[in-house]
């Protein structure tokens, strides 16, 4: 960015067959020799990329040529927000010229100028064919109608129309969208004497300043910025669309096809769904083909899992699934290119939808139509995300997603209003209400299963029930939702972290309640200071074991609480001790002495019975002390 006015840079990358005069026309227009290379220039040949920089607003990346040096040429132009595509009109279009237009086509590149180059070199009759052959091989393609303008970078002749082609489209090109997160594709990465670790890229998202700190992914790992440039000048910010340098406070050996981004932002995965477009003249593909996937910087070997077909052919386009060899870094609408593996030839693009996937399976019902929804806008892309999950974490949906997060809220609020998805806030959940609606009949249902099963239980643990009710998607957070909604229309009752249904009520069996009642009115007398079971069983002229199994039959009908296996609590007096401890300690947190001395019972008791209050939620410990919540 331009310091003194804050003028959006434009990256134009050049593009075009080796030996047709990329490196020397981008010496005309700016100066600047980008074969720096010793080896570049003995060989007559770009073999890295090199950049300059055209005025104040744009930077050309000029990449190889050379059809084993494609890949390098794609790692540049992920960063072109323009192109010039430049063909020598002694030779005219050839392979690289057809493989650099389907880059440029596949990474949605759709403005640019065409430099006719070596314009000197033939005769006008020549030149005028040549020109004409560039606008019909441009029909059809994203640089369709693009200007041509015939130039030769030795004697001048065009540069100076083509100069004005240039600020024109520089003029007219979309400066990169503002975001609230900061991505960096690193295409160099190296050793500065007296600096340190310095990698270079162009910034995709957001911006950032000396002092921030950044994910190096792959890898997880921190690394702190210390310094900036952006376009070979020193700057204290760097922001989308800069040519940027960073030099990092860090050890790590950071390399191309890497990615900085701020915590909580992109996915690293092995698996995407993706829409796909094969080139005219493309090879066809079958169903498990192996191809190279190039996203950002990186390049990583995957298969094509076809959806519905079992080949894709030359210009067709379907959305399918790519399990990869090796993890990189994307997010939906992250624009890449395909080549196949060997022999590697550049077959089309693709277009992230999924990064995350959550299943990894081919034939699922309904995926065709869940991929489709994915291709749509933001309101449509988070619903279908957000069903193909049944419940997503809005964390989640923040690295997949590359909406500032005030979109990403405003779209969520307004398909929870349309009730095309539910959200529970907080954690930040969305949930699909189809699945909702499930889970609501099952809770109930399995409720009164359990009823069906165990009549003499009391209800059924809240922790089976969870499990019942959401199998794999079991979380504490839908499950404290679902139950605090159906517990509000009263359908399912909670009672000491065991579920029953409202009308339910356990009885003792027959056989038992005549020993219970007897049971029973022991421990009321005991008071707080209740009889242990071998005294209970003593008085009672029962066997101990008969005792215990008694003290658990009135557990489940609700009219007794065991604290631990010595101390049992008749339920009416488990309330009277709450609320006597409640009514001495109204406003201010109180010890276990204090509460022992308050019931005028003994620690024995005094123990277990705040454990069991602290798990039933109406106390809290806080170290030595407890309050009432």
């Amino acid at each position: 960015m331009d310091e003194a006015n804050g003028t959006r840079h434009v990256v134009i990358g050049s593009a075009g067959h080796i030996d047709h005069g990329k490196t020397a026309l981008i010496k005309a227009l700016t100066g600047r020799d980008l074969d720096r290379l010793g080896e570049e220039k003995r060989r007559g040949i770009t073999i890295e990329i090199g950049f300059a920089f055209y005025g104040d607003r744009a930077a050309f990346v000029d990449v190889p040529g050379h059809e084993r040096l494609v890949k390098t040429m794609i790692a540049g132009a992920s960063a072109m927000s323009a192109a010039l595509l430049v063909i020598a009109a002694d030779d005219g279009p050839m392979p690289q010229t057809f493989e650099h237009l389907t880059v440029l086509e596949a990474l949605a590149v759709s403005r640019g100028v065409v430099a006719v180059s070596k314009a000197d070199l033939v005769d006008g009759e020549w030149l005028e064919l040549v020109v004409e052959e560039v606008r019909n091989l441009l029909a059809g393609t994203s640089l369709a109608g693009s200007p041509v303008v015939a130039v030769d970078s030795v004697s001048g002749r065009g540069i100076d129309e083509l100069k004005r082609e240039l600020d024109r489209l520089i003029k007219q090109t979309t400066a990169p969208r503002e975001d609230d997160f900061f991505r960096l594709p690193i295409d160099r990465s190296f050793i500065i004497r007296g600096h340190g670790r310095v990698v270079t890229g162009t910034v995709w998202n957001g911006s950032a300043r000396a002092g921030d700190t950044f994910q190096l992914e792959p890898g997880g790992k921190s690394v702190r910025v210390r310094g900036l440039q952006a376009h070979e000048r020193p700057v204290d910010e760097v922001r989308a669309g800069d040519r940027a340098a960073l030099n990092l406070a860090s050890d790590l050996e950071p390399e191309r096809g890497q990615m900085l981004v701020i915590a909580g932002r992109g996915v690293v995965t092995r698996f995407i769904d993706a829409a796909v477009f094969l080139a005219r003249g493309a090879r066809t593909l079958r169903h498990r083909a192996r191809v190279r996937v190039h996203l950002g910087t990186a390049e990583v070997i995957g298969r094509l899992l076809l959806v519905g077909q079992d080949r894709l052919g030359a210009g067709e386009r379907a959305h399918l699934r790519i399990t990869l060899e090796a993890p990189l870094v994307a997010m939906h609408g992250d624009l890449g290119v395909i080549r196949f593996y060997s022999p590697v030839e550049t077959l089309g693009g693709l277009r992230v939808l999924d990064p995350d996937p959550p299943d990894r399976r081919r034939t699922i019902r309904g995926l065709r139509e869940r991929l489709a929804a994915l291709a749509g806008s933001t309101h449509d892309v988070i619903g279908a995300l957000a069903r193909a999950r049944t419940a997503l974490a809005f964390a989640q949906l923040a690295r997949i997603h590359p909406a500032p997060v005030r979109v990403l809220r405003a779209e969520t609020d307004a398909l929870r209003d349309e009730h095309a998805l539910r959200v529970i806030d907080p954690p930040g959940l969305l949930v699909d209400p189809e699945a909702w609606a499930r889970w609501r009949e099952l809770a109930v249902a399995a409720v009164a299963e359990h009823h069906r099963r165990h009549p003499n239980e009391p209800g059924m643990p809240r922790r089976s029930w969870a499990q019942a009710v959401f199998a794999r998607h079991a979380r504490e957070e839908l499950a404290g939702a679902l139950l605090d909604e159906l517990s509000g229309e009263n359908r399912l009752v909670e009672t000491g972290g065991t579920l029953r249904l409202p009308e339910f009520q356990t009885e003792l069996p027959d056989a038992d309640r005549d020993d219970a009642e007897r049971v029973y009115e022991l421990l009321v007398e005991g008071g707080f200071n209740p009889p242990v079971p071998s005294v209970l069983a003593e008085r009672a002229g029962l066997s101990e074991t008969r005792v215990r199994a008694l003290l658990r039959a009135l557990k489940n009908v609700g009219r007794a609480v065991i604290l631990d296996e010595k101390v049992v609590l008749a339920e009416r007096v488990a309330r009277d001790a709450t609320e006597a401890l409640r009514a001495a300690f109204p406003d201010r947190p109180f010890r276990l002495t204090e509460a022992t001395s308050a019931l005028d019972t003994s620690r024995k008791v005094g123990v277990p019975l705040l454990e069991y209050l602290d798990k039933q939620g109406v106390t809290v410990r806080e170290g030595d002390v407890r309050r009432f919540t």
